[in-house]
């Protein structure tokens, strides 16, 4: 499922049942990729349509993250029920999985009294249609994720058995195969690498499997979002289709309150809004976007030194982007070394205990680095095409590193500086249809 603030995935299916006990165990799991918790109820449906609750714990499942929980079931006659479903509830979401009932016992029939050689038959017979069930080609599951950006790499995730040859293929949207193949598992993971692109697109995905019994196929369509522009597309100044930010920064990057800052921006859309914020998300001045990429904000009257953000959200068409730029405000007392400082921070070499740092995506191991020294980022929730880097406080980067998927902890090189400076982790990615931006600051000393 695909909303504004990002995709849902979700895979609901009966694992188990232990008849003796009356239990049923499935198997649920979501893939969360908005920024707002989920919450998962599951319920059995009678064959009259009755609902009831399953079982009584409500799972949750955190913003930008994967939770994976078994349910188990109990019920006096789980027969009676038709299905299980598994209602996935959140912010701008609602969505329904459903997994089968376990099989109803067949009622023992009284078996008459037949001739030795009847009895035999029947056997026989029983034994060849299990064969002949067993060794049918069956496709039991194939997950694929909807929707990827051009250029990626995505994970299919299939199951099969039975007799039989087992293979896939990748069409373009042209027409045209870019992948295919045996699989010698029967299951397993399947990546499928989608070339990068300015367009996007529909690929089709087919598993299939080829027995003397039958033949059995699923098909998937991977919806793709538009790369990067490539190079000739810049150069004759063609202009993206979707939201884009280049660029923000801020000008002073430590104000005092009742100040007005400065902030410049380079971005591609059609509307949107320039926000100060607070670390606990409190919008305290609020401009629209302006297509000249310059605008001032005025700092509140706050007491005290505390860290802020200018919030830069733009629009084209359907497509979102944001990014974030930080922003140190210190009272006179403070004005001297804010940039050192964030308010509830008496030790700045302290490690991870501003707001700054516990975003979910990363986290700065060290807040003051010294210069030529390295600066160790924690990585918490991996994102799609994921870059941190090390920017100024005119957000140059100085220093880009690409993280992989399965990536834990990155290093960047401090610049060596001749006095005590504030610098940014900025990390960058596409999540859903937008572009997004999120940092944290690290001081940097001689």
């Amino acid at each position: 499922m695909q909303t504004a603030a990002g995709s849902v995935s979700a895979f609901f299916v009966l694992k188990s049942f232990d008849r003796r006990n009356g239990v049923a165990t499935y198997a649920l799991r979501v893939v969360n990729r908005t920024a707002s918790a989920l919450i998962c109820r599951t319920w059995l449906v009678s064959r009259s349509g009755d609902a009831v609750l399953a079982h009584p714990v409500l799972i949750e499942i955190a913003p930008r993250s994967t939770g994976v929980a078994r349910v188990p079931v109990c019920s006096p006659d789980l027969g009676s029920f038709d299905r299980a479903i598994a209602e996935i509830a959140g912010e701008g979401v609602h969505c329904i999985v459903e997994a089968p009932a376990p099989a109803a016992p067949k009622p023992q029939r009284a078996l008459a009294m037949v001739a030795a050689t009847s009895i035999t038959v029947s056997l026989i017979l029983l034994g060849c249609a299990a064969a002949l069930q067993a060794a049918s080609p069956r496709i039991a599951a194939f997950s694929l994720a909807p929707q990827t950006l051009a250029g990626t790499t995505v994970r299919g995730e299939y199951t099969a058995a039975g007799s039989g040859t087992l293979s896939y293929s990748v069409v373009a949207p042209d027409g045209r195969q870019i992948a295919g193949g045996l699989l010698q598992q029967r299951s397993g993971v399947l990546p499928i690498a989608i070339p990068a692109s300015n367009e996007p697109g529909a690929y089709t995905v087919q598993l299939m499997m080829s027995g003397p019994l039958g033949t059995q196929e699923q098909t998937r369509v991977l919806n793709t979002l538009a790369d990067k522009a490539p190079p000739a597309a810049r150069v004759v100044d063609k202009t993206p289709p979707e939201a884009r930010i280049s660029d923000i920064w801020v000008k002073p990057i430590v104000a005092k309150p009742g100040d007005s800052v400065s902030v410049g921006y380079s971005a591609s859309a059609d509307g949107g809004y320039v926000r100060l914020e607070g670390t606990d998300g409190t919008i305290w001045a609020q401009q629209p976007f302006a297509r000249n990429g310059q605008i001032k904000l005025l700092v509140p009257p706050l007491p005290g030194a505390r860290e802020m953000r200018v919030v830069l959200h733009v629009t084209k068409g359907h497509t979102i982007a944001q990014s974030i730029a930080g922003l140190v405000v210190a009272n006179d007392g403070n004005a001297g070394s804010g940039a050192a400082s964030v308010a509830g921070d008496d030790d700045p070499t302290s490690a991870a205990t501003a707001s700054g740092d516990a975003n979910g995506t990363f986290q700065v191991l060290e807040r003051q680095v010294r210069g030529g020294g390295k600066i160790h980022v924690r990585i918490i929730s991996p994102r799609s095409a994921m870059q941190i880097a090390l920017t100024d406080d005119r957000s140059h980067a100085i220093s880009r590193l690409e993280v992989g998927d399965e990536a834990n902890e990155v290093t960047l090189r401090a610049p060596r500086v001749t006095a005590p400076a504030r610098y940014t982790v900025v990390a960058s990615f596409t999540d859903g249809f937008g572009q997004e931006s999120i940092v944290a600051p690290v001081m940097i000393t001689p």
